[in-house]
């Protein structure tokens, strides 16, 4: 009798915790629901709030049943995107309890009341890139004596990826050469999101870009460029230093002035003949 009062006592305790636990909420797939008192809330042991510095996750939820449950899905949510199924485990864990009675004899039995179904779910989750994520797994459970009891339970985690490396900047179009122009065009890419991106021309200080940008009224001479990107989470990359030179434009004379140079060669032409002849003449 005291065995039997002390496991009624205990059962009764972990059921208000149960309930204590779980919540009514609003899967995104299914309606609403009173989570029950069977099921414990949902677990998940991986990934956690952390930062990680692998791309690749695996996403591990599980819950216990009092009960076996007919019908268990699950769901995750990764960053408000489609939801994605995961296949859930059932596996039964017997507890066992030993009775000793009056005359010495042992008596080991598995426990209706402790022993429980555990619920498991494991997936490996699409790679991530460097940033915050938050995670949401929904979970849905019938219970198999009746059609209208149904649970709902849902989990979210928030996480960082820093895999420390940084953008990768490439496509630079401005390269190592001479330019006949001052007003140049510079296009570039990064690999991932960024955070900041901004050039340093000919060593002076950074100036902030979040797209392509123009060069403009270069100076003749020779230049350097090199651009700068912040990814989500700080690191920044590099490109390559590029060094290249605006040509000095080629002079301009108005043409009036060609005409008058060309005028005076004229002159001066006729004037040496005319002085030559009657130098001639007077030889003569």
């Amino acid at each position: 009798m005291k065995r039997t009062a002390l496991a009624l006592t205990l059962s009764l305790a972990l059921l208000i915790s149960a309930v204590a636990g779980v919540q009514t909420v609003k899967a995104q797939y299914t309606p609403d629901g009173q989570a029950f008192i069977w099921v414990s809330p949902l677990s998940i042991t991986s990934p956690s709030n952390t930062t990680y510095t692998s791309n690749s996750l695996t996403l591990n939820v599980s819950t216990k049943s009092l009960v076996a449950l007919s019908d268990v899905t699950m769901v995750f949510n990764l960053d408000g995107g489609a939801n994605v199924s995961i296949p859930v485990e059932k596996t039964f864990v017997p507890i066992t309890v030993q009775d000793v009675y009056p005359n010495g004899t042992t008596i080991t039995t598995i426990s209706s009341i402790w022993s429980y179904y555990l619920l498991n779910s494991t997936v490996v989750l699409p790679d991530l890139s460097n940033g915050g994520h938050c995670l949401t797994v929904y979970a849905h459970y019938q219970v198999p004596t009746s059609v209208n009891s149904v649970g709902l339970d849902t989990k979210t985690i928030h996480f960082t990826i820093n895999n420390g490396i940084p953008p990768v900047i490439s496509n630079l179009s401005i390269e190592n050469k001479t330019y006949n122009q001052n007003n140049l065009p510079v296009n570039f890419t990064v690999d991932e999101p960024t955070s900041w991106m901004g050039y340093c021309l000919d060593g002076r200080d950074n100036v902030t870009t979040t797209e392509n940008f123009t060069l403009t009224e270069l100076p003749s001479g020779s230049h350097t460029l090199t651009i700068y990107a912040n990814d989500t989470v700080g690191n920044m990359g590099t490109s390559s230093t590029i060094a290249f030179s605006v040509a000095e434009p080629f002079p301009t004379v108005p043409v009036a002035a060609v005409a008058s140079v060309a005028a005076v060669a004229v002159v001066g032409a006729g004037l040496l003949l005319f002085w030559k002849r009657r130098r001639e003449a007077g030889q003569a």
